[in-house]
């Protein structure tokens, strides 16, 4: 038997058989882990909390290759003022796919420190929902090697203030350095981005961070699918 003992943060529960749920854990240790919350779907069952999507806590594991149980767990941060504000379900939810998606096998700490960080400030901060996920998810790309500037063009290092461009081969680009096929960022988007004009309508807003979201799928190969950018789609 195998014992783990780990901060873990929730980012998937579904039921299994009649009392159970699977558990999708995050750790910034260990990565991704699945384990079986048994009884939590009972009434009454102390470790109800512990399979619950955004649960942050202590969290101890049991069993071997790979298939644990959960043990036991002290909740450090439950973030469910979230729950209350659609839109910040919503950017909540995201955060945790792109948690879960962008931690396949290793663990990526820092991807989990900014994903707390994320709901932290979605459940206890006044800051706009839209930037919140703007932030994470360009910190999700620097995480995995991937700080874009778009501010300055990427190849003659001139000032952007335009539109601009993404390739793979040199990151964010003017009109000048574009390469066939790079994805177009309006200038509005980049401004966004690149912080110089933020003061934006929330529609936007979200146009920017779904050409940040292709630009994770074209970069990492991380589709994200979230109901987030389901005004955009």
């Amino acid at each position: 038997m195998e014992e783990i003992k780990t901060k873990a943060i929730v980012v998937r529960a579904v039921p299994y058989h009649e009392t159970d749920m699977i558990v999708t854990l995050v750790s910034p240790e260990y990565g991704k882990l699945t384990a079986t919350a048994r009884g939590c779907l009972k009434q009454g069952a102390k470790l109800r909390y512990a399979a619950e999507p955004m649960n942050f806590g202590d969290y101890m594991l049991g069993g071997k290759s790979g298939r644990y149980i959960i043990a036991e767990c002290s909740q450090i941060e439950s973030f469910s003022s979230i729950t209350t504000d659609i839109d910040k379900y919503y950017a909540a939810s995201l955060t945790l796919e792109v948690l879960s998606k962008l931690t396949p096998d290793g663990a990526q700490p820092k991807l989990f420190i900014d994903a707390l960080t994320a709901l932290n400030d979605l459940a206890y901060t006044e800051r706009d929902v839209d930037e919140v996920i703007t932030d994470f998810l360009l910190l999700a790309l620097k995480d995995n090697g991937s700080d874009l500037d778009f501010a300055h063009c990427n190849v003659c290092k001139c000032d952007l203030s335009g539109d601009a461009y993404f390739d793979v081969a040199d990151g964010i680009v003017c009109e000048h350095c574009k390469n066939f096929g790079a994805i177009k960022i309006d200038a509005v988007s980049r401004a966004y981005l690149s912080g110089e004009k933020r003061d934006i309508p929330h529609t936007l807003k979200q146009r920017a961070n779904m050409l940040v979201s292709d630009i994770i799928y074209t970069l990492l190969g991380t589709r994200i699918g979230s109901h987030y950018f389901a005004e955009q789609l």
